[in-house]
């Protein structure tokens, strides 16, 4: 059917749909509609009633009523009523990616002007309301009454509104008089204008980070992490930030994120902070921190790979810091490492280069290796190659391997105050240097219709040290010597492994039939260790001699002196239970794993005068199921002891008092975790969701994903105890608790978050030494998610950390500085 220059075509499936062609359009426009249509072919026009669509170019229209007018080359979209006379259809438009949701709309496509009632647009992360709005042939939208907000309810929780307004699309939002409305009251919180530019498609944006208010720390009042955003391009992209306090401290700091797609990607951060003390003291302290995170992807380069993890703090504490939140505020140890690995592919040979850094709070030490040249052979098979014509199976001395192994190294262990007081030459004479060669020679035979594996092997080192030791007496005085002078020492050892698996089964009566199964895995070894460097020795005072080595203090030392000739021998259990389950489709059958591993070790010294057998070495693993972990060891020694002070004596317990001896030392630890099945899953996929995400601020909870507070798991607990005991071999000292037998330790740790409505969540961390009966430390986090706006209260009652921080803050990333901290920092306590 034809009319007016118009072609209609009927579509008998589900839907209505009508095909047109007129001057008014460019391209073909599509049309349907679910419950009917009407061509009104006096007025020229069609009505789509019911879940009526609109396809045009690159906009469609959705409402429950549309009317096309082919005369006034015009479109009006709008809602309707049901029986309750409650809106439904109401129209959505969607063009260049934006939606549109408004009560009416009608548009001219050949002017392309549109008038618009109760509009609302979306655009990344906002939301602009505009009760009446008007679109001109530029493109430009006057409109008036108009909500500017990040909340994406009808009813926003807070909006700026907006008087009169001109939205310059991909440009900015021009706005008169404005003020913040909350929960539809308005404040006294306004401007005269607004100004609110507007981002293209995929252009990069730029801009100030509004500082953290501080009103009260320890370095009084203050700005904190004011900073400008910059995103240089799509892979690279950094932050400049800066703190300030009225006491004078301050601190600078830059954050630098980088990504190449299949290449590699990092994040680099560095801060200097300057800290003041009060009057009268005026002492100033710098700290410098530097943290570095750069990985390879493995198909980038397949010679090559460059990785760098660097977590570098120069005055070696962690506790000072401005962030109150500190996640170091634990930590003793920082390591610091950058590798370049060289491979040769079919070849094996994997060549490295590294520069490390371990510092230690406790034990105020640095060590810097600078650098460390590292050659590894993995195992290939020399005397392969003897056979011309290879006829069967290999022969023996064919499955003879051999490893080599050179580590090159130049390193140095100072204390932290040379690196503080810039002391840089005494620094340099800590320096070591040395190469290592290792090289073994292993093969691997069935005896016994291979039930039994023997496993020979001879490993030989070559340490070669640039510095050497020598010690004399002086005036009744020792003094030690660091000479610069090449040396070698070298060793030797003639090894013999022999193993087996034997497998036991019990059966056990009942319905559903268990059956346990006991895997029992011996060993049997021997060790022979010859001398074969020389003493040094020096005379003391009463004439006496005492032997010692050229090489104690230098980079690579010596084992030992004498000849080793040792009988070693271990026994690992694994118990497993198998019964009947309807749970199981497949088999029928359940696996369970009672124990996982239950192990005894041990060795006898065939050359030594006395005490050849050595303590006993226990240990056990239990995880029957995946929230639940349970480890013990042990060593037990079968020798007596001497109870005046607790040290062993030669002679066996069984011999002296009939007993089979004590254990030394018993550590127990064990943790157990709970939460419904769909929260551990929802805790993985969140694991999965940090991995793949390259931002630095997602770095922590990757590593610990279970601290994320997610209001999707209502409640996860974690509960976690260590006890230890070991016998005091020194009586003549009491232990740090007053006693002179056992030192024991006993901790309590608990961990866990419940949300005990549905915007709140409580999150409580608890450390407990039971032996003292106190707590050691503990926070609690008190969060309340109100949809646009999040409220947060950290609270530290207990610990050298005492502090609170109260915060609310946007969830909205537009907004994610505008945000206010109250905060009482750890040294006001």
């Amino acid at each position: 059917m034809f009319v007016n220059e118009t072609a209609f075509g009927q579509n008998t499936l589900k839907k209505d749909t009508i095909f047109t062609f007129d001057e008014s359009f460019k391209t073909t426009a599509k049309f349907n509609a679910t419950d009917s249509l009407f061509n009104d072919l006096k007025n020229n026009q069609i009505h789509l009633f019911g879940n009526a669509n609109l396809e045009y170019e690159d906009t469609k229209l959705t409402a429950d009523f549309i009317l096309i007018d082919f005369n006034k080359n015009e479109v009006l979209a709008t809602y309707s009523l049901d029986k309750d006379s409650n809106r439904v259809g109401l129209p959505k438009m969607i063009q260049n990616g934006e939606e549109v949701d408004a009560a009416k709309i009608r548009v001219n496509f050949q002017t392309k002007k549109a008038y618009i009632h109760e509009v609302r647009i979306k655009q990344d992360e906002m939301y602009l309301h505009m009760a009446v709005a008007k679109r001109q042939e530029n493109e430009q939208i006057h409109f008036k009454q108009g909500k500017f907000t990040t909340c994406d309810l009808d009813q926003p929780h807070y909006h700026f509104q907006l008087s009169r307004a001109v939205l310059i699309p991909e440009k900015r939002i021009v706005s008169g008089p404005m003020n913040l409305w909350i929960q539809g009251v308005p404040t006294p919180l306004g401007l005269p204008f607004m100004f609110i530019p507007q981002k293209k498609p995929q252009e990069r944006t730029h801009g100030i980070l509004i500082p953290r208010i501080v009103p009260q720390s320890q370095f009084g009042m203050g700005l904190q992490d004011l900073g400008y955003y910059i995103p240089i391009n799509d892979s690279l992209h950094t932050t400049f930030l800066g703190s300030l306090y009225s006491r004078g401290t301050w601190g600078l700091g830059n954050k630098t994120s980088y990504k190449i797609k299949y290449k590699f990607q990092g994040d680099f951060n560095v801060d200097f902070q300057q800290f003041k003390a009060p009057f009268p003291q005026y002492s100033k302290n710098n700290k410098l921190s530097i943290v570095w995170v750069h990985t390879q992807d493995p198909k980038a380069n397949p010679l090559w790979n460059f990785s760098s993890n660097v977590n570098f703090i120069s005055d070696n504490r962690s506790k000072n810091n401005l962030d109150p939140l500190n996640t170091n505020y634990f930590s003793n140890s920082f390591n610091s490492d950058i590798n370049v690995i060289r491979n040769f592919p079919g070849k094996p040979i994997t060549m490295g280069l590294k520069t490390s850094m371990r510092q230690n709070s406790q034990s105020k030490n640095f060590t810097f290796v600078a650098p460390i040249f590292t050659t590894n052979v993995t195992r290939f098979y020399p005397l392969k190659g003897l056979r011309k014509n290879k006829i069967g199976s290999d022969k023996w001395y064919e499955q003879i391997g051999m490893s080599y192994n050179l580590e090159a190294q130049n390193s140095a262990t100072f204390q932290d105050s040379l690196f503080k007081n810039k002391a840089y030459d005494q620094i340099m004479k800590k320096f070591q240097n040395g190469v290592l060669h290792r090289a073994t020679l292993q093969t691997t035979l069935s005896l016994f219709k291979n039930t039994w594996k023997l496993t020979p092997s001879v490993n030989y080192s070559n340490g070669m040290n640039f510095q050497q030791t020598r010690k004399s007496i002086v005036n009744n005085a020792l003094i030690t010597d660091t000479l610069q002078q090449f040396g070698m020492s070298q060793s030797l050892s003639l090894n013999a492994q022999m193993t087996t698996v034997i497998y036991s089964y019990y059966k056990f009566v009942g319905k559903r039939k268990p059956l346990v199964r006991h895997i029992l895995t011996p060993s049997f070894g021997y060790r022979y260790v010859p001398a074969l460097n020389g003493k040094m020795s020096y005379v003391n005072t009463d004439n006496t001699q005492t032997v010692y080595s050229a090489f104690e203090n230098s980079l690579y030392r010596e084992g030992t002196f004498n000849n080793q000739s040792i009988l070693t021998f271990g026994f690992n259990n694994t118990f497993e239970m198998k019964r009947k389950s309807a749970k199981d489709s497949i088999t029928g059958f359940k696996k369970t794993r009672l124990i996982d591993a239950l192990s005894f070790t041990g060795n006898y010294d065939l050359i030594r005068d006395s005490m050849k057998l050595s303590n006993i070495g226990v240990d056990l693993r239990i995880s029957p199921v995946d929230f639940f972990n349970f480890v013990a060891s042990g060593s037990f020694s079968p020798y007596a002891w001497n109870d005046s002070t607790g040290r062993s004596i030669k002679d066996y317990a069984l011999q002296t008092d009939g007993t089979l001896g004590r254990f030394v030392n018993v550590t127990f630890n064990s943790s157990f975790t709970i939460a419904p099945k769909k929260s551990r899953q929802k805790v993985q996929e969140n694991k999965d969701i940090f991995n793949n995400n390259w931002n630095a601020d997602f770095q922590y909870y990757a590593l610990h994903p279970e601290t994320f507070v997610d209001f999707d798991i209502p409640w996860k607990a974690s509960l976690g105890h260590v006890y230890g005991i070991s016998a005091n071999q020194n009586k003549n000292t009491l232990t740090p608790d007053g006693q002179r037998d056992y030192l024991q330790t006993h901790t309590l740790s608990f961990n866990g978050d419940v949300s005990f409505t549905k915007r709140w969540k409580l999150v409580a961390d608890m450390y407990f030494d039971l032996k003292t009966k106190e707590v050691v430390n503990t926070r609690f986090n008190f969060t309340r998610n109100m949809h646009c706006w999040n409220l947060a209260f950290y609270w530290t009652p207990i610990g050298g950390n005492k502090s609170f921080l109260f915060s609310i803050a946007s969830t909205s990333n537009l907004f994610k500085d505008a945000k206010l901290d109250l905060r009482k920092p750890p040294e006001l306590f």
